[in-house]
């Protein structure tokens, strides 16, 4: 029985160090800078019909959209009557406290110890106003801040700091005080955001400087004239082979990790799947995807997949036409 005992209490005890030991659920991710790093994002992650809104971008709120592995977060916050509110556009169309959100987040991150999550905010209230939500929520103690004259935090790092909440916006007035408020242009770029038609996606750059550390890649459809998530269309559009391929074509041709996928209705096709085969391929390599040799295979495989094969020094990716990935150690 006492052998019994201890075979079960070594069990969980490595069970306790598997899951301790892991950032944002993989073991591979804890060494590498959060710029180094994908995360799956939701564009207008609050317009959810869950919540009730018309019109939505979300099937999930917030809370099942971050249960459900989303990382990043794309929010509006506007001001109503002294209250900072989210909502897309017109209050009326759906609208929920932003206090509530943040809420939901604390819960998430007290729960999951191992998690960082990043918001991209577009505001049109001042920092003070989001600080004070901040502190109302007591999210402000997770607050990551990054010193402009060093590299970022690995994931890691941020995890045994505890600082797990990174926030951009695209409003440029934070105080000397409010370090944790980061203008988003002046850490990333993005691809352009208003796309109606799958055959419209492009790998050029919208706003932000091309030598910011960190890309935010679109890949979203929206209603050309009013702007709304378009749900039959994100299926195809979140499937594989179109996403994996899209995503590897735009890493290649600029250079630049793609880190924030953003996309509509997370829980439709591949993106999950996605984010992971882009991490897993760049934790495998040490050097820009650049130094890649990438040539489209006439030949099938046995399967009757078409193959696309990236390679370095010996380690050679093959992403094939269905959006697998695998990976082989040539020794020629």
């Amino acid at each position: 029985m006492k052998m019994i005992n201890k075979f079960f209490l070594l069990v969980l005890f490595f069970c306790f160090l598997d899951v301790k030991s892991q950032c944002n659920g993989s073991f591979q991710l804890c060494d590498k800078k959060y710029n180094e790093v994908a995360f799956l994002t939701s564009h207008n992650a609050f317009n959810s019909s869950e919540d009730n809104f018309q019109f939505p971008n979300q099937t999930y709120n917030i809370l099942n959209q971050l249960n459900a592995g989303v990382r990043g977060l794309m929010i509006d916050v506007y001001d109503n009557n002294g209250t900072p509110m989210v909502y897309h556009s017109f209050s009326i169309l759906g609208s929920i406290p932003l206090q509530d959100i943040f809420n939901d987040i604390k819960s998430f991150l007290d729960l999951n110890t191992n998690e960082i999550v990043t918001l991209i905010l577009e505001c049109y209230i001042d920092a003070n106003s989001i600080e004070n939500v901040l502190q109302q929520s007591l999210l402000n103690n997770y607050l990551y801040s990054k010193d402009s004259q060093s590299s970022w935090a690995t994931l890691d790092e941020m995890i045994t700091s505890n600082k797990r909440l990174i926030i951009f916006s695209d409003q440029n007035d934070a105080s000397s005080s409010q370090s944790w408020y980061h203008y988003v242009w002046d850490y990333a770029v993005e691809t352009h955001f208003s796309v109606s038609d799958i055959n419209d996606f492009s790998c050029e750059y919208n706003r932000g400087d091309s030598i910011n550390d960190l890309f935010i890649f679109n890949h979203f459809l929206t209603d050309d004239l009013f702007g709304y998530g378009l749900y039959n269309e994100s299926l195809s559009v979140n499937s594989n082979p179109f996403f994996i391929d899209r995503v590897t074509s735009c890493w290649q041709s600029k250079n630049k990790f793609p880190n924030f996928l953003t996309v509509d209705f997370v829980e439709l096709g591949d993106a999950q799947t996605v984010v992971n085969q882009i991490n897993d391929m760049n934790t495998n390599i040490n050097e820009s995807f650049s130094s890649f040799e990438k040539i489209l295979i006439d030949v099938k495989d046995i399967l009757g997949r078409s193959i696309t094969s990236a390679s370095h020094n010996r380690v050679v990716f093959r992403i094939y036409n269905d959006g697998s990935v695998s990976k082989q150690l040539n020794v020629n």
